[in-house]
């Protein structure tokens, strides 16, 4: 079949190509515009594609320009943690002096915090994730399949942002309210398991001392003076320590509506945590004893 082209007056360069068969029409250049413009319109229309995104407003990657909604991320609320001790920055392994003027390093800490929630006009919300777990059952051998709000956090050093979950209320909430450590029922987690990434699978740093003790609450490392021959002692605090421990706080905590993360910020002062011990003593009970005695005024939360 033979294609003839024809130029189109007022549009120099554009040509269109027309099959043999058709030179029974009159020539193209005396065709309407109107009719030029109908066939680029067709040729627009079958070559689009939908573009997949997200329509919702409140999403934090919200695509105006998206045709089908899909792939919505929504904001989260996140701890930034810093961690001090007293006005200075706290490095893992490093010395720091004492209430009682000695010197005692700090090798590590870490901790788990978990049932966050925010208060606001009386109202109490949570991040919506939520997770299905495989837990020991309170008595017997058997096994149970529990649903949990999926807000568990392991706080270390790094990384300095802890993203506990998705949490969609907007505005200003007046109270913040969270467990240091894991409830009974979440202490009662199977970790081998718990899903991967979880915060409650197994550590390398192994904080889970069976199915009697559960899991490690809060566990410090320190060494009890400068020597750097001196052995470390391990403080670790479980249930049996800890029990039941809240920390509250009121203020105002703003949630900007938009799709935006809700960021807050929890400085954990080593110095607060410390402050009392005799490290000359030796008496790692006494120790985490004080530790315990210390912590209502250990965590501050501020934005």
């Amino acid at each position: 079949m033979r294609i003839q082209s024809f130029r189109v007056s007022g549009f120099p360069g554009f040509k269109i190509f027309v099959p043999s068969f058709l030179k029974v029409l009159p020539s193209p250049s005396l065709w309407p515009l109107s009719f030029f413009l109908f066939l680029f319109a067709v040729s627009q229309t079958a070559c689009f594609e939908p573009k997949d995104g997200c329509l919702d407003i409140e999403a934090t990657n919200f695509d105006a320009a998206a045709d089908k909604n899909c792939c919505c991320e929504y904001p989260q609320l996140v701890l930034e943690t810093v961690q001090r001790f007293d006005t200075l920055q706290y490095l893992p392994d490093s010395l720091y002096l004492g209430t009682d003027g000695k010197w005692f390093r700090i090798k590590s800490v870490v901790f788990y915090l978990s049932d966050i929630q925010l208060f606001q006009n009386g109202g109490i919300l949570t991040v919506s994730d939520s997770a299905q777990l495989q837990t020991f059952a309170p008595t017997g051998n058997d096994t149970l399949k529990e649903a949990f709000t999926d807000d568990f956090l392991l706080v270390r050093r790094t990384p300095v942002d802890n993203s506990v979950g998705d949490f969609r209320p907007a505005g200003v909430f007046d109270k913040i309210k969270f467990r240091l450590g894991l409830s009974a029922d979440a202490n009662r987690v199977i970790p081998g398991l718990a899903p991967g990434g979880s915060p409650l699978r197994i550590q390398a740093d192994s904080l889970w001392y069976g199915r009697d003790a559960g899991y490690v609450f809060m566990r410090a490392i320190v060494a009890r003076d400068s020597m750097s021959a001196t052995q470390p002692d391990t403080l670790a605090f479980t249930r049996a320590d800890l029990d039941d421990f809240f920390v509250e706080q009121t203020g105002v905590f703003t949630h900007q509506s938009g799709g935006y993360d809700f960021r807050l910020q929890l400085t954990v002062d080593y110095k607060v945590m410390f402050n009392g011990i005799d490290w000359t003593s030796g008496d790692i009970s006494a120790w985490k004893s004080q530790i315990v005695a210390n912590l209502p005024n250990v965590f501050r939360v501020s934005q």
